[in-house]
């Protein structure tokens, strides 16, 4: 598989002296479905944020692609897309199709190829009928399938999600899930933080714990998932049962 991250002993400390993360090394690959686990102030998001640039590192190296984040910002935010746990602070069109358009408008591409993109990537997600909506009319599972579509027309080969099912009802969660898991057939690498791993983990191949801004544990799904509740994650309820892990959509 292809190295898309490298991450090299990188730290952060907060302007109040708190440390969010600690000498943190990884690699991730393409194609990876990876849940990032750990209980509430574990260094999860904080974490996430320097895959892209929304914090750099005090300490270490973080190469995507090749490339240093710090000097390559930019470039960077093309290649990883993160999708953040409240979809309205990520709104800003006063419809559908100007919303996920707003990125691309930003690069300055021609018009018509906006169109061509923006008309694709509704199409593919199923949000083209919503097109001329107002986005904050939306259901919280078009809401957050929306961030995607904002994500998604940009290319990117990663897309990061921050509690992706936060505030879902189960229609919701179903049309977010399927719309990951799809991304993820289709060749894109996605990364989610949960503290509920029951929903994602048939579909991962890879689980990261964390606490205190540490890496407790990486490892393939079978062999991390009974660690999960030493680290205050709950164990999904058919691997207490003994039934292994079993798909959470029906």
């Amino acid at each position: 598989m292809k190295k898309i991250i490298d991450i090299n002993n990188i730290s952060h400390t907060f302007d109040d002296g708190y440390m969010g993360i600690k000498n943190i090394s990884l690699s991730i690959f393409q194609g990876e479905f990876i849940i990032l686990a750990g209980k509430n102030g574990s260094g999860k998001t904080t974490f996430l944020r320097h895959l892209n640039g929304l914090l750099l590192p005090d300490t270490g190296h973080l190469i995507v692609n090749g490339q240093d984040v710090k000097k390559h910002l930019v470039q960077t935010r093309r290649t990883i897309g993160m999708v953040f746990q409240d979809a309205d602070t990520q709104i800003v069109g006063d419809t559908v199709f100007d919303e996920v358009a707003f990125g691309l408008e930003n690069l300055k591409i021609k018009r018509s190829q906006i169109n061509e993109k923006v008309t694709q990537v509704l199409e593919d997600l199923n949000l083209f009928h919503l097109k001329d909506r107002n986005p904050h009319s939306l259901s919280g599972g078009e809401k957050r399938k929306l961030t995607i579509a904002g994500i998604l027309v940009m290319d990117p080969q990663v897309i990061v999600f921050d509690e992706p099912f936060s505030n879902l009802d189960y229609p919701g969660t179903i049309q977010v899930l399927t719309t990951i898991i799809d991304l993820n057939r289709s060749g894109h690498t996605i990364i989610i933080a949960t503290h509920d791993v029951e929903t994602v983990i048939y579909d991962a191949t890879r689980i990261i714990i964390m606490e205190q801004g540490l890496i407790k544990e990486d490892g393939a799904p079978a062999d991390i998932i009974r660690l999960l509740e030493f680290y205050g994650v709950k164990e999904p309820s058919t691997s207490k049962f003994g039934l292994g892990i079993q798909p959470w959509r029906k």
